[in-house]
């Protein structure tokens, strides 16, 4: 599992790598487009357009290594209240309901990337042709699908001692 799981933090990095151009690029247009409206009177035309689908693609490209990592929200409340017994079985049931959301999701997203390149799907104001941008949505998803299949294969941490001190219940709780 070692190299499975150095394999999918290495690809889960590239895809992170691939979120931070994105948002570069982004945050370059904006500024330039916004000095050209001020300055030059006009922006460049594509630049909505263009900084949407870099958007989209900076938040999904971002999803694997945070799923890897497992530093997404986390909702606590409830394993914490329960006995130490019923981790495990809370941790299988929440790798089953990430996975069956994943696969749900990513085959929705494939028949619209599908559908969209067999429109041929462009934007609306200087044609930017759609599929191949909407195509990262399955790709993440799906490989965001199999890090949750491994995860709930993988060794689940080994529970801490009691030490007897109170265990906090949560936000706010």
């Amino acid at each position: 599992m070692n190299i499975l799981e150095r394999l999918f933090t290495r690809v889960s990095w590239v895809m992170l790598y691939a979120s931070a151009i994105s948002l570069l690029l982004m945050s370059a247009l904006v500024v330039i487009a916004s000095a050209m409206r001020y300055l030059v009177g006009s922006p460049f035309d594509f630049t909505e357009e263009l900084v949407a689908l870099l958007y989209m693609s900076m938040v999904f490209l971002a999803i694997p290594l945070v799923t890897m990592q497992g530093t997404h929200v986390n909702v606590s409340v409830l394993p914490q209240r329960l006995q130490r017994g019923l981790e495990g079985p809370l941790r299988i049931g929440a790798g089953l309901v990430m996975i069956a959301f994943c696969t749900w999701f990513t085959i929705e997203a494939y028949a619209f990337v599908e559908q969209s390149y067999k429109f041929n799907s462009k934007t609306e104001q200087v044609e930017i042709l759609l599929w191949p941008w909407m195509s990262v949505i399955p790709i993440a998803m799906g490989f965001v699908t199999v890090i949750a299949v491994f995860h709930l294969f993988k060794k689940a941490p080994e529970p801490k001692p009691d030490d007897g001190e109170a265990r906090p219940l949560g936000d706010a709780l």
